[in-house]
């Protein structure tokens, strides 16, 4: 059984807290400019997850059809204020991640010294996945911020039991369900750390703590309400992510595993795991296991997911927040310093090379062997959607139809100044995607129709029209979408055509 060795608390004249404040919001501050101004910069065309939230943004609601509503709101609050340019829709990453980055600070300080404290929050900030993350939007960006402050309350609430912290867990916890459905995670995390800390009265035995649940089912409420009115649609997209099929896939479980060396860099992923099985078998004080139990078992669930069917790498991003305090505290107190200096150099390396990068991210304008474009996949949306606006011009179309979900959010997006209504084909009797669900063509039919698709035989939808007309197609010079073909459509079959997506 783990041994652990008790540690009271750290005495404040270790080190004097407020220089350690002072230089942690100084450097934070400057991080964040750079990224502005790299975000500025930044040349990228919104990938349609990106675009997708926009549109979400623009549409009020207690919730979407793949993800709770927290994201949306808050882009649709900074670009009522700011506009509606990539630089708007994606300004509140390296906000948010740099008041994640300041929790962690208050976090290391409490259970450290406010100069672990520092450091924890120089290393999250600089995270290879938070530089990247950091010229993006993502569902993650609002849910590790709450995972932070969630952690910092329990910290608090842990010590003291005081209602102030308590309150502040649940409503963290409540933010967190409503920013992305993992923060569910922390409830398992504080189980196996309750019930290994027994020579204390755990928080499960305490009425604070089920008043910080209940907080927290109250605020997911609203959610709840609307998958019931919606067919349950984004519990029924979480549940198909997981896919399990009775197999091992020991091929993906070695691709995230790897991946996680990406995300957190490798100096300090191969440093965790190193300090997994060391805390376990050598001991470990009650830092520690805090952080080792609000850390490793994400990690463990999701490496299971990997082995079962299929895991993405940001889907660990929680196992970070902890992880990167304790990683911190063992490289700036106990081994040799010149690992935390190694891995600051990486690290600061990844976040220059993103940074100049994306200002020059279109094909060819990076020296790159075979004019490789990493961002290649962000950009050609312009000119498909400036295509599809030519031949909307032509005629009197009551509607633009797509019939995907990255077509729809990306058109939505880069033809938001222009008259045409778009609309979504849906395939099946259920919807498979949001704007499926909020915007199917077969709700709302009218004539003529421009069709647009990057289905070399789309048949299945074009038989269910009378009158099809080729009117032709173009392939943007780089990106996700390759080649679109251009239909007018008119005689509507009601029932006709819905089915299989095949057919591209």
């Amino acid at each position: 059984m783990t041994s652990i060795r008790h540690i009271g608390g750290v005495p404040a004249a270790r080190q004097e807290w407020q220089p350690w404040l002072q230089r942690t919001v100084l450097l934070l501050g400057v991080i964040l400019v750079l990224r502005l101004v790299s975000l500025w910069f930044n040349n990228t065309e919104l990938f349609f997850d990106e675009a997708q939230y926009w549109v979400w943004g623009k549409e009020p609601a207690f919730g979407y059809f793949s993800k709770p509503p927290v994201l949306a709101w808050i882009i649709g609050a900074v670009t009522g204020v700011c506009g509606d340019s990539e630089f708007c829709v994606r300004l509140m990453s390296p906000v948010i991640h740099t008041a994640t980055a300041f929790t962690i600070f208050l976090i290391a300080t409490k259970l450290f010294d406010p100069r672990t404290g520092f450091w924890s929050a120089v290393v999250y900030a600089t995270l290879p996945a938070v530089s990247l993350s950091s010229i993006l939007v993502s569902t993650d960006v609002p849910l590790l911020f709450f995972w932070a402050v969630a952690l910092l309350a329990f910290l608090h609430f842990e010590e003291t039991d005081k209602l102030k912290w308590a309150v502040l867990l649940g409503l963290a916890l409540g933010a967190g369900m409503m920013s992305k459905y993992a923060m569910i995670y922390f409830l398992p995390c504080t189980i196996i750390y309750s019930l290994i800390v027994s020579e204390r009265p755990h928080v499960l035995s305490r009425w604070g703590f089920w008043l910080a649940i209940a907080i927290g089912a109250a605020m997911l409420a609203p959610n709840v309400i609307w998958n019931l009115q919606n067919g349950f649609a984004t519990v029924g997209h979480t549940g198909e992510n997981i896919g399990w099929d009775g197999r091992l896939h020991f091929g993906r479980f070695a691709e995230f595993l790897g991946s996680q060396f990406g995300v957190m860099g490798p100096i300090l992923f191969g440093i965790f795991l190193v300090a997994i099985f060391r805390l376990i078998v050598e001991g470990m004080n009650r830092q520690q296991l805090f952080l080792l139990c609000f850390s490793v078992p994400v990690l463990a669930l999701i490496i299971v997911q990997s082995l079962m069917s299929k895991a993405y790498a940001n889907w660990a991003a929680l196992t970070y927040v902890a992880a990167t305090v304790l990683v911190t505290d063992l490289m700036v107190n106990l081994i040799p310093d010149w690992w935390h200096r190694t891995s600051m150099w990486l690290h600061t390396a990844v976040f220059a090379i993103i940074a100049v990068a994306v200002a020059f991210s279109a094909p060819g304008q990076l020296p790159l062997p075979g004019n490789a474009s990493p961002f290649d996949r962000m950009h050609g949306s312009r000119e498909v959607a400036a295509a599809l606006a030519a031949q909307a011009a032509k005629d009197q179309y009551s509607a633009v139809m797509v019939d995907n979900r990255r077509l729809a959010s990306l058109m939505l997006y880069y033809m938001r100044q222009r008259p045409e209504k778009i609309v979504s084909w849906r395939w099946d009797e259920f919807p498979d995607d949001h704007f499926e669900l909020t915007r199917a063509y077969q709700d709302h039919p009218s004539e003529p129709v421009l069709y647009m698709t990057d289905l070399r035989n789309p048949y299945e939808i074009v038989s269910a029209f009378s009158d099809v007309e080729l009117l032709g197609s173009m392939k943007p010079s780089a990106g996700y979408i390759g080649q679109v073909w251009f239909y007018a459509l008119r005689g509507f079959k009601p029932g006709a055509g819905e089915g299989a997506r095949e057919g591209g």
